[in-house]
């Protein structure tokens, strides 16, 4: 399977990708963070609100907001409009690019391939960012959103316990 065009990368990235030929932007913020799109981008765009959070109470613990069914709702509808074009490309992006956006990227991925193909899609999201350690509760939301009954979760946590070198860790 070929797998659509895919930058994940941190915000203080996004620069150095404006000769990329960049037709859709997903941007990850926290909550009263700024978003300026860049002056290079033309294309559509949404920026999503929310902490590097693994549940709601740690997101109130943290003065955040969790991620929300919702976003990952829009998001995955905005990437298959997205998707629909061979030639478009998706610059997903939040503070770091090592969390949030690999994990949205992740379930974006899982939803453009169908069910069955949840570890392939996951060890494409590791190819382009390999420092990857996706948010737990992103895959959660993803996984419930999916119906995937956990389908999102076994590659996951498989991949995280193997990062970590910890058979005992759980997310």
């Amino acid at each position: 399977m070929t797998f659509p065009d895919l930058i994940i990368c941190a915000a203080d990235d996004v620069a150095n990708f404006d000769s990329h030929s960049v037709t859709h932007i997903i941007a990850i913020r926290n909550p009263g963070s700024p978003f300026v799109c860049p002056d290079w981008f033309k294309g559509p765009f949404i920026k999503l609100n929310f902490g590097d959070v693994v549940s709601e109470k740690d997101a109130q613990a943290c003065k955040t907001l969790p991620p929300t069914l919702e976003q990952i709702r829009d998001a995955v509808s905005f990437t298959a409009t997205a998707f629909s074009s061979p030639s478009s490309k998706l610059l997903i992006f939040c503070d770091y690019g090592a969390s949030r956006s690999p994990a949205l990227a992740y379930v974006i991925l899982a939803a453009y391939a169908g069910p069955g193909r949840e570890a392939e899609c996951l060890e494409r999201i590791v190819s382009i960012r390999p420092e990857a350690v996706p948010n737990a509760l992103v895959v959660r939301i993803g996984d419930a959103f999916l119906q995937r009954d956990g389908a999102l979760l076994s590659p996951y946590q498989n991949y995280v316990k193997a990062f970590f070198n910890d058979p005992n860790w759980c997310p």
